[in-house]
């Protein structure tokens, strides 16, 4: 769901000009960052049978982060702050329909929300996250040209996440 993240980050700057670009791109993957760290300290253990990601990717890890980053921001006004909180949480909006595992509504609950869509075929789920990409990234194009910027910028960054994302495609 990577190249998910980077669209949604785009697709929150074109409507948020003023907000960091680089800021809204790590913002995005703030619980990936955060899983990467617990994962290699053995607090989120990775091994298929004890897999547990509740401190970096369950909904309220992810509101406490978004809300820490917005405020980070809050010297750039009210739409940076709301830029940057959104893009944190896009992150669990994004994995909720396709996390490898349920997601939880906060660490060690006994409630988890998702879809279930990781069970399908990875061919099938690559397709699906072909559409968000695309989604997000015709609302990152269409915002931008509104504003009036550049076509060579929005081609070469839509050409860039499609191709990370083709790039990952399952064999």
């Amino acid at each position: 769901m990577t190249a998910a993240h980077f669209a949604a980050a785009l697709a929150i700057k074109s409507r948020v000009p003023k907000a960091p670009t680089a800021a809204l791109l790590v913002a995005a993957f703030v619980p990936d960052f955060i899983w990467i760290a617990l994962a290699t300290t053995g607090l989120e253990p990775t091994r298929r049978e004890i897999f547990f990601d509740d401190w970096s990717h369950s909904l309220l890890s992810v509101v406490v982060c978004a809300t820490i980053a917005a405020i980070a921001y809050r010297s750039r006004g009210w739409e940076v702050v709301a830029a940057l909180w959104l893009a944190v949480t896009s992150h669990f909006m994004l994995d909720l329909p396709v996390h490898p595992k349920p997601l939880a509504l906060y660490p060690h609950s006994s409630v988890h929300l998702g879809l279930g869509l990781s069970s399908v075929p990875s061919m099938t789920y690559w397709f699906i996250q072909s559409a968000v990409v695309i989604a997000l990234l015709a609302v990152y194009v269409s915002s931008r040209r509104r504003l009036g910027v550049s076509t060579r910028p929005l081609v070469a960054s839509c050409v860039l996440i499609l191709g990370w994302h083709v790039a990952l495609m399952p064999g």
